[in-house]
């Protein structure tokens, strides 16, 4: 008996073993390489969860991109790689187990470019990529002429995503073309409202002065439920920032801050007779009153000074988005965190209020919410003319 129990420790410490030299091999970072044209061209390739994040080296030139797909957690994910090279350019196009995750990525003047996006400067290079049978250049195109629409809302039928993308409305929410009325009335300023994670959370604006409970949407279910507050709270209020995933509210007529839990369903008071609770760049610090009465919002800024020649910076977990301001519009670079030496040209933009959200980027300017993407290109999701008129109406995408 004891034998037997011997090998039944022995057998589950083996399988615990195997699982977790599974686990590591997964993450590791991973070197192969290819010979492409009598050049060896090395592959760096690590999986961090969610991602793959992939190196090309041509022992010229660098070429990280990421690929936000699991690929079922496979390993020496780049299956061939073309290569084009002239005395002003040179491009690689990865191809992923047989399939296309980004477009050809070119290396010019020191920065890098997706293909499509300085297509026609370079005849060679324009008939090296035409001869490619897996490229179409097409998906990158911006197409808006099959919609549907709900109301005044038109929605583009071409656009694919994987993503949620959930718009405010007067009465409610639109998710994915779907809509979530809340309202009995039309309401055109529902500032007091967020999205965190998975949730969409609104005052109940039915009242005249104040509300005492909130509507919490889930964008996945698109179930509908209430978060009662022991008392009333004006709609002389305003949202200071999003901590923790925790939503915090100051009540300018009642001189109270709230923190509302959306995932242990509470709403606490966290404010004293003379302070406030203030998130300064990743510390918590006291603020007297008087000064939140002006409205003062979380600062997030922990960025140092590596982009202080960019006119404007945003930071996702996986990279640093810049702005470089460039006659009415920005010229919009991204750097990878794990190669911060290497500058990657985006897209000319209008604005820098653009959500970003893994390698895809969403923003509003003027009737339209406008999508982008490395291996799609640049796309019109929908049309809405309160767009234009209206800067309270939010979106979001999970």
């Amino acid at each position: 008996m004891k034998k037997i129990n011997k090998l039944l420790v022995l057998s589950l410490f083996l399988v615990i073993l195997i699982v977790l030299c599974k686990k590591i091999l997964v993450f590791k970072s991973i070197n192969y390489s290819f010979i492409i044209d009598g050049q060896k061209v090395k592959i760096k390739e690590e999986y961090n969860n969610d991602n793959y994040y992939v190196e090309i080296n041509t022992n010229k030139n660098i070429y990280p991109f990421r690929i936000y797909d699991n690929l079922n957690k496979k390993r020496k994910i780049v299956k061939n790689i073309y290569l084009y090279e002239d005395k002003s350019i040179e491009c690689v196009l990865p191809i992923i187990n047989s399939n296309l995750y980004s477009d050809v990525i070119c290396y010019k003047d020191g920065i890098i470019y997706d293909y499509h996006t300085i297509k026609g400067d370079n005849p060679k290079l324009d008939e090296f990529v035409s001869n490619i049978s897996i490229y179409d250049i097409s998906i990158f195109k911006n197409k808006f002429d099959n919609f549907d629409s709900i109301g005044m809302i038109k929605y583009n039928t071409s656009f694919k995503s994987k993503n949620i993308v959930a718009l405010t409305t007067y009465k409610g929410l639109i998710i994915n073309n779907s809509e979530v009325n809340l309202f009995e009335k039309d309401i055109y300023d529902n500032k007091i409202s967020a999205f965190i994670n998975k949730y969409y959370i609104v005052a109940d604006y039915d009242g005249n002065f104040s509300f005492n409970y909130f509507y919490i949407v889930n964008l996945e279910t698109k179930e509908v439920t209430k978060l009662k507050s022991k008392e009333d709270i004006s709609y002389d209020s305003y949202i200071q920032g999003i901590v923790d995933n925790k939503l915090y509210l100051y009540d300018r007529d009642n001189q109270n801050q709230y923190e509302i839990d959306i995932v242990q369903n509470k709403i606490n008071t966290v404010s004293n007779e003379n302070h406030i609770k203030y998130y300064n760049n990743k510390k918590w610090e006291k603020l007297v009153k008087s000064k939140a009465n002006k409205e003062v919002y979380f600062n997030y800024d922990t960025l140092d000074n590596n982009f202080s020649s960019y006119d404007y910076v945003k930071e996702t977990s996986n990279n640093y988005y810049l702005f470089k301001k460039d006659g009415i519009y920005y010229k919009l670079y991204s750097v990878d965190k794990k190669n911060i030496n290497i500058y990657k040209f985006i897209i000319d933009v209008p604005i820098t209020n653009i959500f970003f959200n893994k390698n895809y980027l969403y923003y509003i300017y003027k009737d339209k919410l406008y999508y982008y993407s490395d291996n799609m290109g640049f796309k019109t999701i929908l049309e809405d003319s309160e767009l234009e008129f209206n800067d309270t109406i939010k979106y979001y995408v999970y």
